[in-house]
């Protein structure tokens, strides 16, 4: 399954619980303190950068390499620091194809200066590559538009309804896939043997991407031809695709879940906006089968440049027809408000409150999970965030439980540092992270079950 386990340090408990989920002896350990390794054998990768700039370091990442030749790697990237993006970018191309200077004391006398240019070396590269991006952080430009700019109105610069605009988006969850699918580096001249880039395949977490039911980035990554990954229609049930696994199908079927519960039929889900309703309504009525069909809900949202308001009716579909649910929410219910990410909360501090007002007597359990908890990589937002969740000050919250997954590690440890905070203070514990290593751990079972049949 994995012989080795590469990381960035941020991931290390993800990565310990992968291993341990997977029952595996494949080695992981990484860091950032060569004083950490208690010998050679106990560091695979290091992680360092020279001297000089603080915030932005240029990378000097060393690899013990006679544990990665011809070896089954799984390697987890981190997008929560982009001052670490170009050095994991560099691991995953340099690991397909990597030179090994021979033994020398001559060439180690001049700092192997000489290696290439005398032919004394070989290449290598690893036998075969998982990437494993918990989340994806280029997702939210996935398609370009045509847009022209507005000069009278400085609340909106930007209009894209012209047919004839001259601007254009990048489209970054476009260009970083096909980043991710670069060649590796070509040998260098005089090698005796080449080996073949080595099969790998990628998994994406809760991808926030879609158009109309199918993975927008997806033709991206097939049309490079250089993942292994076996093609697969995407299976709105499970939430699974080519390239994908959803959390939140593993989050409803949690124990951590299940135990709030009852019973499934005391349990609404009501989604903060459409989008998230198509993308995951199915999913949540397989996971929580017997769920009637009018409490897999969702509210409608419009958006105006940065202003975002929420309509106050719950909607569902029935076939193709939209619903409103007229009848209130009856009390002793759970509510659960699930969205694939968050930024600042907002929409799911709105939803709650909405959702409070439906509920009769106001006396239900309201929770939220979100895939992956930004919080825009910024301390202070989480702060608020946590703040508004225990109702702190001026802050009034219809949220009673949070949950997240582990993939923005930045986020997440200052979400669990806010709450420790608190409960060491005697208040309970409102905010809950849910790991992503068995959504992990589970996809790497079966696409290595398919790479071996």
């Amino acid at each position: 399954m994995a012989d080795v386990i590469l990381y960035p340090p941020q991931l290390a408990a993800m990565a310990a619980e992968i291993k341990s989920t997977l029952g595996s002896a494949a080695s992981l350990i990484c860091t950032s303190d060569i004083s950490q390794c208690e010998s050679n054998e106990g560091c695979v990768l290091f992680w360092d950068a020279f001297p000089g700039a603080s915030t932005e370091p240029d990378p000097n990442t060393k690899l013990l390499y006679p544990m990665l030749v011809d070896k089954d790697v799984l390697l987890l990237m981190s997008q929560d620091d982009t001052s670490s993006a170009f050095a994991q970018l560099s691991l995953l191309v340099y690991l397909q194809r990597f030179v090994v200077p021979n033994p020398s004391p001559e060439h180690a006398s001049k700092k192997w200066k000489d290696t290439v240019p005398s032919g004394a070396f070989e290449v290598k590269s690893v036998r075969s590559l998982k990437v494993v991006i918990p989340w994806y952080r280029y997702c939210q430009m996935d398609r370009t538009c045509r847009w022209s700019r507005s000069t009278t109105d400085p609340k909106k610069p930007w209009d894209n309804s012209v047919a004839d605009g001259p601007w254009l988006d990048v489209p970054t969850a476009h260009t970083y896939a096909a980043l991710l699918s670069a060649d590796p580096m070509p040998p260098p001249p005089g090698a005796s043997s080449v080996p073949p880039p080595p099969p790998k395949q990628l998994l994406l977490i809760d991808l926030h991407d879609d158009l109309n039911g199918k993975p927008v980035i997806e033709p991206t990554l097939n049309g490079t031809g250089k993942w292994a990954n076996p093609i697969v229609d995407y299976d709105r049930v499970t939430g699974k695709g080519t390239y994908f696994a959803s959390a939140l199908y593993h989050f409803l079927r949690s124990e951590l879940f299940r135990k709030t519960l009852p019973k499934l039929q005391s349990a609404f889900v009501v989604f903060p906006d459409a989008g998230a309703y198509k993308r995951f309504h199915k999913l949540v009525e397989v996971a929580l089968e017997g769920v009637p069909l009018d409490q897999v809900l969702f509210i409608e949202k419009s958006r105006v440049g940065t202003s975002v308001t929420q309509t106050e009716s719950l909607l569902y579909f029935d076939g193709d027809t939209k619903k409103t649910r007229e009848a209130p929410i009856p009390a002793s219910s759970h509510v659960l408000i699930p969205d694939d990410f968050t930024n600042s909360g907002s929409t799911l501090f709105g939803g709650a409150t909405i959702v409070t007002k439906k509920v009769d007597g106001k006396a239900a359990s309201v929770s939220a999970f979100v895939s992956h908890f930004v919080a825009k990589y910024e301390r202070k937002v989480v702060d608020s965030f946590v703040s508004k969740l225990y109702s702190e000050g001026d802050n009034v919250s219809d949220m009673n439980t949070f949950y997240c997954t582990d993939s923005v590690a930045c986020s997440v440890k200052w979400l669990n540092e806010e709450v420790d905070k608190r409960v060491a203070a005697g208040k309970g514990k409102l905010a809950h992270v849910v790991s992503c290593a068995p959504v992990i751990a589970e996809w790497v079972k079966e696409a290595t079950a398919v790479a071996v049949q």
